[in-house]
């Protein structure tokens, strides 16, 4: 199984080797752009206004970057912290948005959401990519409240002025209905289409039918279920497709519909997928 690990490090080793042209920003604007010209891809980058601590013990802190990538007409925005990010079940990490009072898009208020970590936890990965450009672009005052494991919550702050600049370059990147959009996040992939596949991460108890279990019946019954990109098996696609008794059916499913998978990944981003899940059942 392949890993991806999301770096700002590796990012940079990448544009030194490979750039066709890495715009360094001007006096007034933060964003460094970048494209490669061995794969086509752009990358844009802007530093957090404040630093953070690196690790729980660690006396020295980093400087959190937004990036905003498209990469195969795929739209990413992420935010790599440089801290292990906590996740409430191993898979999302609670982010809190705050956008500043002014601009047209945005509300003083904070919102909670869930973003999808990075295979290394230390990248937080931004739902609806799209949307939270288009509200960046309108209101550059942007605030991101994580929470490093085994620590309190710490506030980045970003002023992304001069994105509105780089819109028209990210739409013709990455124009909207391409990869990046609803009709991927709609595609399911085959398992041995992925990068990093499916895998339980958390299972109930599994019940043994008391029939079977009387009757000394055992063996592995082998369930088919599209996993979501937030580790679900979704209901209408849990089937069984081998048993040795028709009477484990009902229990087999119940524990792949309750069970929570790590999401399957292609290039970092959290897909749809078609597993087969096998349950064993075994008298001790």
């Amino acid at each position: 199984m392949r890993t991806l690990r999301i770096s700002i490090a590796a990012l940079l080793f990448a544009s030194a080797a490979h750039a066709q042209r890495a715009t360094r920003p001007a006096s007034t604007d933060p964003w460094e752009v970048t494209e490669l010209t061995n794969r086509p891809s752009l990358t844009l980058e802007l530093p957090a206004l404040n630093t953070v601590r690196a690790a729980r013990a660690a006396a020295f802190e980093v400087r959190p970057v937004l990036l905003v990538r498209c990469q195969d007409r795929q739209l990413d925005v992420f935010v790599s912290t440089g801290s292990v990010l906590d996740a409430d079940d191993m898979v999302m990490t609670p982010v809190r948005i705050q956008w500043g009072s002014g601009g047209s898009g945005g509300s003083a208020a904070p919102t909670d959401s869930r973003w999808s970590r990075s295979t290394d936890s230390t990248s937080a990965f931004a739902p609806d990519p799209r949307g939270l450009l288009r509200q960046l672009a309108s209101n550059p005052d942007l605030r991101l409240e994580i929470h490093p494991s085994g620590k309190s919550a710490e506030l980045i702050h970003f002023n992304a002025r001069g994105l509105e600049r780089h819109m028209s370059q990210i739409e013709a990147a990455c124009p909207p209905g391409g990869n990046g959009d609803g009709r991927a996040l709609d595609q399911v992939y085959a398992e041995v289409a992925v990068d990093e596949r499916a895998e339980i991460v958390s299972a109930p108890p599994l019940e043994y039918p008391l029939a079977l279990r009387h009757a000394g019946l055992q063996g592995r019954v082998t369930v088919q279920a599209v996993i979501d990109t937030l580790g679900r098996a979704e209901p209408a696609s849990v089937k069984v497709v081998a048993r040795p008794n028709t009477a484990f059916d009902e229990s087999a499913r119940a524990y792949v519909l309750h069970a929570m998978f790590r999401p399957a990944r292609v290039k970092g981003r959290a897909v749809r997928v078609l597993i087969t899940v096998p349950v064993n059942y075994r008298i001790e």
